[in-house]
């Protein structure tokens, strides 16, 4: 219920049919481990992420992102836990106070809080359903308005963090085949250069291009790597990253609207000159 719809889509993508939920209908249904890889790269599918996060251990996701360069980032965890945190039955009034002490407490380092709520969740059963029943009724109120949206950019705060950096390095090895394996490089490109809405890049700016974004209230990111097709720096692999992060309601919005933050991109990885040297890593 907090995804857009990204779960449901991709389980629609398989052929499955999704309940009012986005739950699978037929609970006997088996998908394969590239499907669920596909559906949390193509859709966006927290459930898909969160499937594979406890599949792999956090305790091993961490060292390979740090095997990989990612030393600055902050812990990853269960998207479950940030949705549960954000919309939960027990905060029914969306206090911004309460929320900040749980992103200062996760900022510290501490996400005890947000793991209980994943235990409540998974095996408390009348927790779940008022979490459920509380979900539900929020598709009848309003989420909007200048007060929600503070509180929303707040709570996106408990989201894990990188730097535009790190990530431009793991995208260039991506894009190079070198990072954890050729093997494991081959599947990663494989994913994301397959993403259906960004076949018009392909056809008309780039021979390869692999992206993943992300948005949510105040935040724009985009990590990709592309090869040119025209100007001076065709046939030349590139890497553009860019994180916005507790952005204005209305600046948000308009680059949301006019996909400003997929433009820019098109206009960096072609760049030369000064433009060029702002925008590279070279170390």
């Amino acid at each position: 219920m907090t995804d857009g719809g990204a779960h449901a889509m991709g389980l629609e993508s398989l052929g499955l049919e999704t309940d009012d939920y986005g739950f699978a209908r037929n609970k006997t249904e088996s998908v394969t481990l590239d499907d669920i890889a596909r559906i949390m790269i193509h859709y966006s599918g927290n459930a898909e992420t969160d499937y594979l996060i406890e599949r792999l251990g956090l305790d091993r996701i961490s060292l390979v992102m740090q095997e990989c360069g990612l030393k600055n980032h902050t812990s990853i965890y269960y998207a479950l836990g940030f949705a549960l945190a954000t919309f939960n039955h027990e905060n029914p009034s969306f206090s911004i106070d309460q929320i900040q002490s749980l992103v200062e407490q996760v900022s510290s380092g501490d996400i005890s809080q947000m793991e209980k709520l994943v235990e409540l969740y998974l095996y408390d059963t009348e927790w779940h359903s008022q979490q459920i029943a509380f979900m539900n009724s929020l598709k009848d109120n309003s989420l909007n308005g200048l007060e929600m949206w503070n509180y929303q950019i707040r709570a996106a705060q408990l989201l894990p963090k990188g730097t535009v950096r790190e990530y431009a390095h793991m995208m260039a090895k991506i894009a190079s085949g070198k990072l954890i394996s050729p093997e494991a490089s081959k599947i990663m490109q494989e994913k994301l250069e397959s993403v259906q809405s960004d076949w018009i890049l392909r056809a008309f700016y780039y021979d390869r291009f692999g992206a993943k974004d992300g948005m949510t209230a105040g935040v724009l990111s985009l990590a990709s790597y592309e090869i040119p097709k025209h100007g001076e720096l065709r046939n030349l692999s590139r890497v553009v990253v860019i994180i916005a992060n507790q952005m204005p309601p209305e600046k948000w919005a308009e680059q949301a609207q006019y996909q400003g933050h997929y433009l820019l991109p098109i206009d960096l990885a072609q760049a030369t000159g000064e433009y060029y040297k702002f925008g590279r890593t070279t170390d």
